[in-house]
């Protein structure tokens, strides 16, 4: 603790992009700064991300920028710890695989005082078991993860004492205004996409890579257009299958029926211009934009794995299908589809119920908590 009486937390990140884990960076620094700024003096470093850097800029937060290379990137690993040194820090959160093998290692405790190392598990793929062993056992003191399927299989995959680990849900900011200001918008996006106003539109919004599911709703579409012809479907994101999904449309007849936007800024336009939302992943540690669209009102068909089942309750807060089952996806569109009554039921239990869970305050005083329960005991 410094001479002013704070706690030093340094925050690592990375990633190079901006998804989920980025955006929640954000969120939850905002309003730890905003409502515990007592307690912390706060500090980012990030690999070189200038849309990250320029989100921590304009909050006040103090960031710095570290080229992190790879796992054996030495002068990394040094920049790092003289940082560490510099700026007394006392407590480091990892956010990724890379920083969090860096950072670690310089915060070994090479100094006078121990360095408190915490990581921040966003995602839910299976840890190997050797860098589990090695890297989250032993150079990991806690674990905060965003949603108790990841915390299942940190426990039962390599073996971590749940005591040492956390679910603390994802931060998100709720506000009544932000919905009617995006709800204004939507004529607007639909008629920038080329969707009619008596067109229904589906959307999938995510990277472009495996996970997320892309061919299981473009199998979905090709069932869905043979019984009617009334509806859009809208892929938003970039990513290294964009050729392949591209193809595979083409291949299946459906590119009058598909959209492809490419990444967008301000994604909750299009959350809000939307019929509803389609998140057809095979693997999610809870599903970011799941969490975007209930913020907004939105209805949500998804996949029954990971953490979304947390979420998303069948027929409660939303729909569920079994993984992989397009044939299911598709059932689940046309059954809901017309049904705006109950589209707008879905949307808005499914938004009361993350507003008790995700509520960025809320979280930034339950992470605050955390962090005080380390350093102080």
């Amino acid at each position: 603790m410094n001479k002013k009486n704070k706690f030093n937390i340094l925050h690592i990140d990375g990633f190079k992009g901006f998804g989920g884990a980025q955006n929640d960076i954000v969120i939850l620094l905002k309003f730890i700064k905003q409502y515990h700024n007592e307690n912390f003096n706060i500090y980012v470093i990030h690999n070189n991300n200038e849309r990250l850097k320029a989100e921590l800029d304009k909050l006040g937060i103090s960031n710095f920028s570290v080229k992190m290379t790879n796992f054996l990137d030495i002068f990394a690993l040094f920049k790092i710890r003289r940082f560490l040194k510099r700026y007394d820090i006392d407590l480091v959160n990892f956010h990724s695989s890379l920083d969090h093998f860096l950072g670690s290692i310089a915060a070994v405790s090479i100094f006078k005082k121990k360095i408190v190392k915490v990581l921040t598990r966003h995602v839910a793929y299976k840890v190997d078991f050797l860098k589990g062993f090695l890297i989250f056992r032993f150079l990991t003191d806690r674990f905060i993860v965003i949603s108790d399927f990841i915390k299942k299989g940190l426990v039962e995959d390599i073996k971590i004492d749940p005591q040492k680990i956390r679910t603390i849900y994802s931060p998100r900011i709720y506000n009544e205004k932000e919905i009617s200001f995006y709800e204004s918008k939507k004529n607007n996006v639909r008629k920038e996409l080329g969707i009619k106003p008596e067109e229904k539109m589906v959307s999938l919004i995510g990277r472009l890579s495996k996970e997320k599911g892309h061919e299981i709703l473009i199998n979905a579409a090709e069932l869905i257009t043979k019984k009617r012809n009334d509806i859009k479907f809208v892929i938003i994101g970039e990513g290294e299958l964009y050729r392949q999904i591209l193809d595979l449309i083409d291949k299946k007849g459906l590119k009058e029926y598909f959209i492809l936007s490419g990444f967008k800024d301000e994604i909750k336009t299009f959350i809000t211009a939307s019929d509803l939302i389609i998140v057809p992943s095979g693997l999610e540690g809870m599903g970011s934009i799941i969490i975007e669209a209930c913020a907004l009102k939105k209805a949500v068909i998804a996949s029954d794995v990971g953490g979304i089942p947390e979420v998303i309750i069948n027929n409660e807060t939303g729909l569920l299908f079994k993984n992989g089952d397009f044939a299911g996806l598709a059932d689940k569109i046309i059954s809901l589809i017309d049904k705006s009554k109950l589209i707008e039921k879905l949307g808005l239990n499914c938004y009361n119920k993350v507003v008790k869970k995700f509520d960025a305050k809320i979280i930034a005083s339950e992470t605050s908590l955390f962090y005080l329960n380390l350093l102080k005991y």
